[in-house]
């Protein structure tokens, strides 16, 4: 079982209610238009957040709705009805200001502007800086598909003097890095899209919090405590390890990966940038990239390939135990079939959050 499939079927094990997915993305939609999200962006931050329970991505779904976007807002780190300003464009680049507005709402906006730019001339590449959290990055990805495109979409952060929560550079003591996701999306024929979704971290510390959340330890070797000893307890646990963990198992691979990340999104961007106290980086910062397919071959030629590429997986040998080898994107559009049936599972924490919201803006909650 996959980290993903894991991770999905724990939040399916602690739930006792289930909501449909359109009915949960009215909701989301209409409690952030009540903190004053403009209509259009809400929509867009809302079925970002969806999307991400729909796919079994849990970390990233409705549970941040309320501690992370709301709040967020009502504490003024967030501006509700951000701005998004482009600040230098190219035929095929943009870099731009995301006006320290919903990062679920400013991601998608530069997605639309990179496959607009890539319609025209073949590709299209947007930075942004002073942004904040953007949800799962499969979701910008996925943007492109539909248009026969390939999308990319990555998402840094990084703190020159460290965090307390952070990911751990190779042979580094205090964490000094977000954890830096990669995404890109492919769009094949009869088989489910390709989506690499990773973290360039052994885990997002989204999903420490969720095995928290339904009382579960974490994985030995996932993370350090505050004390720099190794911990299976989420409720400790504050230094994670890049992907690959220590430099012996290829860590600094990981490491590597999420300095890249963090020079496409921040430097690209003008997000790391020099200030009175030295360099550093004002809010999250995103890379959005679309390329078309038919700038290099044809569509259909291409999407049979991928369908044979992917057939090929499928057809080779397995470890006893497993049906077949999968190809990134495959658990995600089985997660995403059955939940369309079943509806979206809801934790007792994250059901909680919703029903608080629910009273206190007076807009309905409709559960299985």
């Amino acid at each position: 079982m996959s980290v993903l499939e894991h991770a999905s079927s724990v939040t399916e094990q602690a739930s006792k209610v289930r909501i449909q997915a359109d009915k949960l993305r009215t909701f989301a939609q209409t409690i952030l238009e009540q903190v004053d999200v403009p209509r259009d962006q809400a929509a867009d931050a809302a079925d970002v957040l969806v999307w991400a329970n729909l796919h079994g991505v849990d970390t990233h779904g409705v549970r941040n709705l309320r501690p992370n976007y709301v709040k967020g807002i009502l504490e003024g780190r967030i501006k509700a009805q951000g701005e998004f300003r482009i600040e230098h464009e190219t035929s095929v680049t943009a870099r731009v200001d995301g006006d320290r507005g919903l990062g679920l709402a400013a991601g998608p906006w530069a997605m639309r502007l990179a496959m607009r730019k890539a319609q025209e001339h073949g590709v299209g590449i947007v930075a942004v800086r002073n942004s904040h959290h953007y949800g799962a990055a499969g979701y910008h990805a996925m943007m492109a598909v539909p248009q026969d495109m390939i999308g990319m979409s990555l998402t840094g952060l990084m703190w020159p003097k460290g965090n307390v929560i952070g990911v751990l550079p190779t042979f580094g003591k205090i964490p000094m890095l977000s954890t830096n996701p990669i995404a890109v999306a492919v769009p094949s024929g009869v088989e489910a899209p390709f989506l690499l979704d990773m973290a360039t971290s052994i885990t997002p510390y989204n999903r420490v919090m969720l095995y928290q959340e339904v009382g579960q330890p974490i994985p030995a070797g996932w993370a350090l405590d505050e004390n720099s000893q190794s911990t299976t307890d989420p409720a400790t646990a504050r230094q994670l390890f890049p992907l690959g963990g220590s430099r012996e198992t290829g860590g600094h691979k990981g490491y590597g990966l999420s300095v890249m990340v963090e020079i496409f999104c921040a430097l690209l961007s003008g997000g790391w940038d020099q200030s009175e106290e030295g360099y550093k980086q004002i809010g999250d910062a995103h890379f959005m990239m679309a390329i078309r397919v038919d700038a290099f071959r044809p569509v259909s030629d291409f999407k049979a390939g991928m369908d044979a590429m992917i057939d090929a997986f499928h057809q080779s040998p397995t470890v006893e135990g497993r049906e077949k080898v999968l190809v990134a994107g495959e658990p995600e559009a089985k997660n995403k079939a059955r939940r369309s049936t079943i509806g979206v599972p809801l934790p007792p924490n994250v059901f909680a959050d919703l029903t608080a919201l629910s009273e206190q803006y007076g807009v309905a909650l409709e559960v299985e």
